[in-house]
């Protein structure tokens, strides 16, 4: 092993509950392994930290007892953790890095991609206006950091996201004004008897439940925002309800005055890596979008790669975490030739269950894409509005790639990543279509030139 290239049994991307689960098991039973990190410290989005030295008093669901089970598990392992770490390109056995400024190379027996999710943005006018954030960056700001982005918050979207934002900003002092669920609770009552077989997501439900009543916040059903505006930053929203399939209804609209608004429609996979190495992968509109495919044993479709969390599917931190550990024990089989657990895999099974009936009574609602008007962007990287990518669709074709190369709409820095997962159907008006698969470059994230032309070889 030299300065920049490190040697694992098993190199693991990502410090979530998924990778830091499954690499405390192989640790646990004796293996190497190096996980890679972007964040400055372990848990991922879920059980983020604030950086060392800051304090602050934040309420914690009881998913986050786990949390910090796993949190003092992975600390006290012999893993490896390289935080700060940008996974820009991957091979089997090989993971190629920047940290540190430096272009470093991760070679392996066997890889676990735990990579995580992203936020999924739903264009609408004024959403690139400065205090309009997604959840997830809400999130980050005030767990992550500490920082208090605002007084008056309005939270929209659907899905899982919705409470922990709504609860992370009153725990940080900033008046939630509105929280507006856009799907009805009628559907979400199609979801009461898995969360109600489920111990822990039981337990979860009933104490959001009484955070929002503690602090006088009432979830509005069928809801949405239509539109923010303000001078040099959002100052009034636009809000009103939506039908069953979220289209807006526009005689329902009122403004309200807000500094902040925090949007979360649902996360979609972080699958890229998955497809650099030629994994494989399918549709599932329930579980985010595309997802990597595995067998009952977290297995990819490449030999040596497995997966843990969200990239299989969202499903939140108790399925990550038995993902994690049940794609240690495989590994472990295949090195040591020890037995899987049954329980580990009935495990997952259950979680996955319960956790599929949550999501799909909060499914991404096709009418919510016509919250865009003609003028609203929808590629922030290239400055795209919805009516330059409909005549790109129109003139070249429905596919994604004719739309990118037909308006530049998911060429930037973020390769589609933020307007991707909606892209085709805004432009489209194929509301319902499943997404084409998204395509892959290196890099894989933003890095410096010089981390490509000093990457180490072997």
């Amino acid at each position: 092993m030299s300065g920049n290239v490190l040697d694992a049994d098993v190199g693991i991307v990502g410090a979530g509950p998924g990778g830091m689960a499954a690499a405390a098991a192989l640790a646990a039973a004796g293996l190497r392994v190096v996980v890679l990190d972007e964040a400055p410290r372990a848990g991922g989005q879920i059980f983020r930290q604030l950086p060392e030295g800051a304090h602050a008093h934040l309420a914690e669901p009881p998913s986050h007892d786990a949390g910090h089970v796993l949190l003092t598990a992975f600390a006290q392992s012999r893993v490896q953790l390289v935080s700060g770490a940008t996974v820009w390109d991957v091979r089997p056995g090989r993971l190629w890095f920047e940290h540190d400024g430096a272009s470093k190379l991760l070679r392996c027996q066997r890889i676990v991609l735990a990579p995580g999710a992203y936020d999924r943005c739903i264009p609408f006018p004024g959403w690139t206006l400065p205090g309009v954030l997604t959840a997830g960056a809400l999130q980050v700001m005030v767990r992550g950091f500490g920082v208090v982005p605002g007084q008056r918050a309005l939270v929209v979207g659907s899905g899982p996201l919705l409470l922990p934002t709504v609860t992370a900003l009153l725990a940080a002092g900033v008046k939630v004004v509105a929280a507006l669920e856009a799907s009805s609770r009628w559907r979400a009552l199609r979801a009461l008897p898995a969360v109600l077989g489920n111990g822990t997501r039981a337990r979860e439900a009933f104490w959001y439940a009484r955070q929002l009543l503690r602090a006088g916040v009432r979830l509005q059903w069928g809801w949405t925002v239509f539109g923010c505006e303000g001078d040099g930053r959002v100052q009034r929203a636009t809000i009103g309800k939506v039908d069953a399939n979220g289209r807006p209804r526009r005689d329902t609209a009122r403004t309200i005055d807000v500094d902040v608004v925090g949007a979360g429609f649902g996360l979609v996979p972080s699958i890229e890596l998955g497809l650099r190495l030629g994994c494989r992968a399918q549709w599932n509109a329930v579980r985010g979008g595309h997802c990597l495919v595995v067998d009952g044993e977290q297995r990819t479709s490449v030999a040596g790669v497995f997966v843990a969390g969200e990239i299989a599917g969202i499903g939140g931190s108790a399925v990550a975490i038995a993902e994690g550990e049940l794609a240690a024990a495989a590994i472990l089989r295949e090195v040591k030739g020890t037995a899987v657990p049954s329980a580990v895999v009935q495990r997952v099974q259950r979680e996955r269950r319960a956790a599929d009936a949550m999501l799909a009574a909060f499914a991404p609602l096709p009418g919510l894409h016509e919250l865009a008007q003609p003028d609203t962007i929808v590629c922030r990287c290239e400055d795209v509005p919805l009516a330059r990518a409909q005549a790109a669709a129109a003139l070249h074709g429905d596919s994604l790639r004719a739309i990118k190369v037909g308006c530049r709409a998911g060429m930037g820095p973020c390769q589609a990543r933020i307007c991707g997962p909606s892209l085709q159907a805004l432009a489209c008006g194929q509301h319902y279509r499943a997404m084409d698969l998204p395509v892959v470059q290196v890099p894989l994230k933003v890095v410096r030139s010089a981390t490509i032309v000093d990457a180490p070889t072997g």
